[in-house]
């Protein structure tokens, strides 16, 4: 009978041991795939800031574009003028 308990006790130190070797594994694992991911969340934020730069870029284009527009139709306008102006004093 204590040769039985003794084969039992065996094995359950046996199988303790299995078990702490998966529970460090499956640890170290875990400590991979978090790595991994902090690498992809830096990885995030250099495209975020990269989106945040040609956001402001395109921003910058944008307020020259509607520069450029008011200085067109502020010209336009100012031809029109002088072209009504000269067609008056000719006619």
């Amino acid at each position: 009978m204590l040769a039985g308990f003794a084969q039992m006790d065996k094995r359950f130190e046996q199988v303790d041991k299995q078990l702490e070797q998966m529970r460090n594994e499956s640890d170290r694992r875990f400590e991979q795939v978090e790595k991994c991911f902090e690498q992809v969340e830096k990885r995030f934020e250099k495209i975020d800031k990269q989106f945040e730069l040609q956001s402001k870029a395109i921003m910058d284009i944008h307020q020259e574009i509607k520069l450029q527009m008011r200085w067109s139709f502020g010209v336009l306008i100012a031809m029109g003028g002088l072209v009504v102006g000269i067609l008056r004093m000719a006619g």
